[in-house]
Formats: structure tokens, C-alpha cells, sequence
């Protein structure tokens, strides 16, 4: 059922449903017909006097049929004497055992509608609750009705304690000691954030909807303006306050006081309306947590045990710098060495990470510890301090409590003034049947707290009543047991025993892998940057936001959303890559002609970041062509730099070369450019080549023509010898026929297939 519940609400949050779980509706089983809200319990603490209570609220016929006759009546239990009969309360599962008649609430109900109504209910005497003794009593608001053509039935019913310090006519009873209580006051919301802005852009948000929560009647201004107004700086009331604060939500809300844009769902950008409320709830924020505890929580509530099992110690350390956020926003100095993990468990690993990175206390539930006391307790030997959340406050502070929705969902949906009444009563029985031995028992409510201004002033008060009545002391949270009377070395030893349930509802493995791939780059380019003394920027300022966004995809608000954990991991990773695409190769026009074998190639890097980036130029093989390693290059911040990149080429022709600028360890920055190069030049070795054969060319050719020349010479002597003998020749006997035909009687000279071998015509 918890898994089937956890996938709803992925589906719910991925598609950008509103999430919205109501106790009482699941109470009043399949059988409900109405939604029944208790709006206020009058008087929430029965101390003595006034004689009747008076329950006010609403019903909603959530059925297609007219309910007619609608009447109600109130149910009380047995005095609560044990946790577990407490907790039986809470969980609407108490025993009645006295019941008021029925009383007229509404005559008719149609399909959808909404009435108000009202019940008045002695506290005892004829006809009533006949509660003649203190304690802290069950109280069921039974409500039946005829819908339809039906018959009667239960249509609605809600379940909340009533706390009695004194029945009507009696004075109150003090307990021996006041039962010491401290309470968180978290103040959480939704990762919205996409990009954080810098000088001359805005802030990026995924949606306006946190305008409407910083805005009086707001759930966050409600929060912040009632403990202004019921738990001033100074009270007694006030000094038992700590403020458990989201780094990430103050980062965001500075950012929209400065102007901001909000994504569009066709994914363009509009400007924000939520500037004017953000200002003002900040100012009632520093007002609120001046001279306060404050804590920090990881930034954007990161799942750290899930960091931790995906060996990301760096992103543990990481998420605990948000207490500086902290201070820089609200002027306040955090506790930075006391954490809140998420529901409150840990195993050893994580713990032991996190005491190495200095948290020496850590607030836990008993339920993920080897002990179910209240009192301090180290997590190993010479560990961290343990200081145990009360389980049954934080089960009366929220309907949700133990569910998947635990972490994740606003709480509580609704009846608000049964959460109130709840928490009222646990703190009553916590100082009467169950004392704890002095131990604090340290309210937890859920982390996206969702009781309204009016709801939280009635609790503010309700505590400052059982105060003023000696039951509850308000405590300052402990952050080290200095202070307790045992001293540290004396502590017993708890085992840690983180629940299975919270193992399968960590941000998942996959995400996180991805998660660490985009980190390792934001590490890089933080060690590949130096400040620049012109701009002035520590690198840090440039590489934190990144990894903040990073954060934000292992929110708790993802815990069992791993669709919702990816997306925002694939917005940070988006802003990542335009971050590093600032740095980059400027473009090439054209094509580049080399005309020498060596002819450099001219470059020229841009860095539009803030900081001096030193960065390596990576250029994969190319057949005909090498390039030299020009190392690493500094290139100013807001500034270019140009130079010539030399090469080697060995032929001539057309060359596509692709190279990009990357970090000194291969992170990619800007995006590869292809360059096209001509080159009209050979190599050395065709070069040599080419004048040795033409050397070739030259003698072959030489010792021809002195071969002519020799044969022409040779023609010629012979012309001259065969003039000298023409008279001899006269006188002498003609040559037979059979001579003159003879042909070995002329020799014939090697050239003879030469056209200057031919006699004249």
C-alpha cells in the first residue's frame, strides 16, 4: 500500500498536480460521503472553566445526491494513559465510551455544497462529555445523515484530543516538574529556482507560485507573521523556537526581491510579480529569527544519505555550506554543527561523513536509532550526539506522518485545528502520564508545514497557555549535552537502524550517477579558473550556483519522484552547458589557404565568464596534416586570445579539421568548430622526390643530345671524305649492279630513326 501511495504521488508531481492528503478522509473509510473539517476547538485547553466546548467547522457533500437531516454528535475515550493508547488516539483507533445525543447541524446538503456549522457540548453534567477529571481525552465528532434515497448512515467523522488540566469548578493539578519542549519551524518549499541570476541577468523560475506563499495570507507569511505576533523575541515562548531554514528557498526568494522571470509552459519567459512579497518576507524573516536559534538545513534539503550511498562525499560537504546562505540573507549566525536529516534517520556511514564534515548533533527519530528513549545518546563511540525527536508530537503535528507523503507533501491538507488539538494534547500527556524523565521532547513538525496563520497562532498560544500552567518549560533546542547533567563521555551508545522504507524512497542510483557526471565538470571548471584582478570574482561564486542547482535534483521533495529528481537534474545540467559554452573558439569565415608546408593557423579563443579560464585546444587526428600542442592557455576573464596554431602538412589539397577548447583535464567548454583548410604545398619527401626525377629528367635528356650531336658530327666528316674522292672515284670502274644494291656497303649510324638522320630531299 505505502508503494502504491509513493507512485501516486510521483504521478502527482511530475504532471504538476497539487498534492493533497487529508487524515480525517481516510479515518472515515469507504463509507464517507462527506469531507468534515474541524476549523476550531473553543477552548483548545480546558482548564477549569468555560463548561461546554464548542467545535466550529465545515462539511462538503463530495457525493452526487442531496444529504438530508444531517446531524452530528460528540464521542469521548478513556484519558489517555500510555503511548500506545496516545497514539491509538491520533490515529482515530481510541474506544469511546461515552457518547452526546445527536444534535440538528443542517437540514439539506446538495451535491458539492459547503456548510458551516456549529457544536456546543457540555464538558460534564446531563447530557455531556462527563469528563470529572483531568487528562487527555479522545474526542470523536460523529455526523450521520440520509443521503439520497438511502437510509441513515455515518456520513463524516473527524478525530482530535482535548487536553483537561481541570474539569469545570476544579483548579488545576500542576504536574511535579514541567515537561521541557523545543520546536523546529521549518521553513521549506518546492525547488524552483532554474538559474540563479548574475550582474545583468535575472533569475530564472520554473513557476509564480511561491509568490502566492510570501504573500500575506500566504502559508509561508502565515508561518513567519505568527511567531512575529505570538512568540516575539524575548518571550518565554519565543526562547524555545528554533528555525530549521531551506538555503535554497532564502537563495530564491533574495533572487526574486531583485526582479525575476518565470518559465513559460511553451518555454519562454515572463517576469515575475512576487518582487514586492519576497522583500517583505525577508524583512519578517530577519525580524522573526533575530536573536533566534537557527538552523541550516542542506542546501535545497538534500537527501544526504542518498549522496552518501552514491559515494558523493563532496556533494554531502557541499550541501552543508548553505549555513553561510543563511547567515548572508538573515544576518544571523546558524548552529552550522547540528543537523536535521530527512525523517530523521541516518545509518552509520552517512553519519560518520557527516561528523567528518563537522556536524556534532544530529536531531533523529527513535525509530531509526536502537533506543526509543528522549534523552541524548551518542551514534557510535565518540560520535555525534543524538538528541531524539519526540515520535508522538511528530505524529500529532502531522496527519501524514509515516507515510510516504511524510516528506514530500504539504501538511497538514486541511483540519488544521484537529493538528493543533493534537499537539495540545500530546504535550499535556507528555507532562502528566507521559514524562519522560526530564528529557526534552523536541516538536518536529513536517518539513513542508502547512498549518495555516490562524491554526498556528491557536497552537502558539495553546503551548503559551500549558507554559503559563507549569506543565510544558520551553527549552532551547540542545546541540551539544554540555548541558544535560550527564556528562558527554557518560553517554550511552545507540545503534543506528536506518529503515528499509527510507532506503527504497532515496533519490535513486541512476539520477545520482547522472548527478556526479555534471558535478565532476563543475569541479573541473572551478580548478581550470583563477580569479581575474580586473573583475574581481572569486571562481567559487561562478561554480557554487552550478552545483547548488545540482542540489536541487536530490531534494527530499523528490524522495520516490525519480522523474522529478531527473528533470531538475537535466535543468542544471542545461545550465551547466551554458555556462561552459562562454568559453569557446571563435568562427571561422571562409576557408583558410596554407601556402607553405609550415603555415600557422591564426585562433582565437573568447571567454565571456568573469574569470581567467585556462583551457587546452583538442584537435583529433587528421590524415595529412599535424598540428603542434600548444598547452595550456590562459585566456582573461571578459577578454579574448588570439594565436597561431603551427602545423605540419604533408600534401596538398582540402582538409576538414574539427577541434574544440576543452579544460586541462578534457571537460568540454565551448562547442567544436570545423575548420576547412587548402593547401597548395607539398612535403619533404615529395619535394625531394619530385628533384630528383626531374634531376633524372635532365641527365637523360643531356646524354641525348650529346649522342646527336656525336652522330652529326660523325655525318658530316663523312660528307667531307666522300667530296676529297670524287675524282679518284671518276676514273675508277663502275660499281656492278649487283654492288650498288648490296646494302652492308653503307653502314648505318645508331641514331639513324632521328629526323636529322634523314639525307636532304
Amino acid at each position: 500500500m505505502r508503494c502504491l501511495l509513493a507512485a501516486v504521488v510521483a504521478v502527482l508531481l511530475v504532471s504538476g498536480i497539487p498534492i493533497t492528503a487529508a487524515r480525517t478522509a481516510s479515518a472515515q473509510g469507504d463509507s464517507s460521503t462527506t469531507r468534515l473539517e474541524v476549523t476550531k476547538v473553543t477552548p483548545s485547553v480546558i482548564s477549569g472553566a468555560p463548561g461546554e466546548v464548542t467545535i466550529s467547522g465545515r462539511i462538503t457533500n463530495t457525493t452526487g445526491a442531496t444529504i438530508n437531516g444531517i446531524e452530528a454528535r460528540v464521542q469521548r475515550g478513556y484519558p489517555t494513559q500510555s503511548v500506545p493508547a496516545a497514539q491509538d488516539a491520533l490515529r482515530g483507533n481510541a474506544a469511546t465510551v461515552n457518547e452526546t445525543s445527536f444534535r440538528p447541524m443542517i437540514d439539506t446538503l446538495a451535491p458539492g455544497q459547503q456548510a458551516p456549522f456549529e457544536l456546543r457540548v457540555p464538558v460534564n453534567g446531563p447530557d455531556s462529555l462527563e469528563i470529572t477529571e483531568p487528562g487527555v481525552f479522545p474526542l470523536l465528532v460523529n455526523v450521520n445523515g440520509q443521503p439520497g434515497d438511502g437510509g441513515r448512515a455515518r456520513i463524516g467523522e473527524s478525530h482530535f484530543l482535548l487536553p483537561v488540566l481541570a474539569p469545570p469548578g476544579a483548579p488545576p493539578a500542576k504536574p511535579a516538574e514541567p515537561a521541557p519542549v523545543a520546536m523546529l519551524l521549518p521553513i521549506v518549499d518546492y525547488p524552483r529556482m532554474q538559474q540563479e541570476g548574475t550582474p545583468g541577468q535575472r533569475a530564472v523560475l520554473a513557476d509564480d507560485a511561491l509568490a502566492g506563499s510570501l504573500t500575506p495570507g500566504g502559508r509561508l507569511y502565515d508561518l513567519v507573521q505568527s511567531v512575529v505576533d505570538n512568540a516575539g523575541g524575548g518571550s518565554p515562548l519565543g526562547n524555545g523556537l528554533c528555525f530549521a531554514i531551506d538555503p535554497d528557498l532564502l537563495a530564491t526568494v533574495q533572487a526574486m526581491s531583485r526582479g525575476y522571470l518565470v518559465r513559460q509552459a511553451d518555454g519562454g519567459l515572463r517576469d515575475g510579480t512576487g518582487s514586492a512579497s519576497a522583500q517583505l518576507w525577508l524583512n519578517k524573516l530577519r525580524e522573526a529569527t533575530e536573536g533566534r536559534c537557527v538552523l541550516a538545513l542542506p542546501y535545497a534539503d538534500s537527501d544526504v544519505a542518498a549522496l552518501d550511498h552514491a559515494d558523493l562525499p563532496d556533494l554531502i560537504k557541499g550541501s552543508l555550506d548553505g549555513a553561510g546562505v543563511v547567515q548572508q540573507v538573515l544576518g544571523v549566525e546558524p548552529r552550522r554543527s547540528v543537523l536535521w536529516p530527512i525523517e530523521g534517520a541516518l545509518d552509520e556511514s552517512t553519519a560518520r561523513k557527516l561528523a567528518d564534515f563537522g556536524i556534532g548533533t544530529m536531531l533523529m527519530e527513535p525509530s531509526a536509532m536502537s533506543t526509543d528513549s528522549l534523552a541524548p545518546s551518542r551514534l557510535y563511540e565518540d560520535g555525534p550526539v543524538a538528541v531524539p525527536v519526540d515520535p508522538l508530537l511528530s505524529e500529532a503535528l502531522d496527519p501524514m506522518h509515516g507515510s510516504p507523503l511524510e516528506t514530500t507533501a504539504m501538511s497538514p491538507d486541511g483540519n488544521g485545528a484537529a493538528t493543533v488539538q493534537n499537539t495540545l494534547g500530546a504535550l499535556a500527556f507528555r507532562a502528566t502520564a507521559g514524562a519522560q524523565g526530564g528529557a526534552t521532547s523536541v516538536l518536529a513538525p513536517p518539513r513542508r508545514w502547512n498549518l495555516s496563520g490562524e491554526d498556528l497562532r491557536a497552537l502558539l498560544d495553546g503551548m503559551r497557555g500549558l507554559a503559563d500552567a507549569g506543565y510544558v518549560r520551553p527549552a532551547g533546542l540542545p546541540e551539544t549535552t554540555g548541558q544535560a547533567e550527564q556528562s558527554e563521555s557518560a553517554l550511552p551508545v545507540s545503534r543506528l537502524d536506518y529503515p528499509q522504507e527510507n532506503a527504497a524512497e532515496e533519490i535513486p542510483r541512476p539520477v545520482l550517477d547522472q548527478l556526479a557526471e555534471q558535478n565532476y565538470k563543475v569541479g573541473d571548471l572551478y580548478r581550470s579558473t583563477q580569479k581575474d584582478p580586473a573583475a574581481d570574482l572569486d571562481p567559487a561564486a561562478l561554480t557554487t550556483p552550478l552545483r547548488n542547482g545540482l542540489l536541487r535534483g536530490a531534494s527530499s521533495a523528490w524522495r520516490d519522484n525519480p522523474a522529478a529528481a531527473r528533470h531538475w537534474v537535466r535543468v542544471a545540467t542545461d545550465t551547466l552547458n551554458g555556462v561552459l559554452a562562454r568559453v569557446r573558439l571563435d568562427e571561422f569565415a571562409g576557408k583558410i589557404t596554407l601556402t607553405a608546408s609550415n603555415a600557422p593557423i591564426p585562433m582565437t579563443v573568447t571567454n565571456d565568464l568573469p574569470v581567467t579560464v585556462s583551457v587546452r585546444l583538442r584537435i583529433p587526428a587528421t590524415a595529412g596534416i599535424e598540428t603542434r600542442d600548444l598547452g595550456v592557455i590562459r585566456v582573461p576573464a571578459q577578454g579574448r586570445r588570439h594565436f597561431r596554431l603551427e602545423t605540419e602538412v604533408h600534401r596538398a589539397g582540402q582538409f576538414t579539421v574539427d577541434m574544440d577548447v576543452v579544460t586541462e583535464a578534457g571537460t568540454e567548454l565551448g562547442p567544436a568548430k570545423r575548420i576547412q583548410l587548402q593547401s597548395y604545398t607539398y612535403d619533404p619527401f615529395t619535394v625531394g622526390f619530385t628533384a630528383i626525377a626531374s634531376a633524372l629528367l635532365v641527365i637523360l635528356s643531356a646524354r641525348r643530345i650529346l649522342r646527336r650531336l656525336r652522330a652529326r658530327r660523325s655525318r658530316l666528316a663523312a660528307a667531307s671524305g666522300g667530296r676529297a674522292g670524287e675524282s679518284a672515284a671518276s676514273s675508277a670502274p663502275a660499281p656492278s649492279a649487283s654492288e650498288t644494291t648490296n646494302p652492308r656497303m653503307f653502314p648505318v649510324s645508331p641514331g639513324s630513326t632521328t629526323e636529322s638522320d634523314r639525307g636532304p630531299s
